[in-house]
């Protein structure tokens, strides 16, 4: 079986790919956690002033939008240890 190398033009082709559409779902992902936390408040607000909201669909929603902040501070967090970690490397 014979293995061929990859070019150098589809590597560079692939590779924008792949970083255009982490930024497009970087970008989705920020809508969608603010469109949450918009529907959060509205719904607090509504309890405030004593509307039926269903409580446990509200607390859920409330945990959900809890822990895809946490997700992302321990990305952000292990993201920056492995940059730490690059610029200490010797070459």
């Amino acid at each position: 079986m014979k293995v061929e190398a990859i070019s150098g033009d589809l590597l560079k082709s692939l590779q924008s790919e792949a970083l255009s559409g982490a930024q497009q779902t970087t970008q989705v992902n920020q809508t969608n956690f603010t469109e949450q936390l918009a529907s959060i408040d509205q719904r607090i607000f509504a309890v405030s002033k004593g509307e039926k909201i269903e409580l446990h669909e509200l607390m859920i929603d409330i945990e959900r939008a809890k822990l895809s902040l946490e997700y992302s501070v321990a990305l952000r967090d292990k993201l920056i240890d492995a940059y730490k970690d690059v610029t200490r490397m010797q070459v």
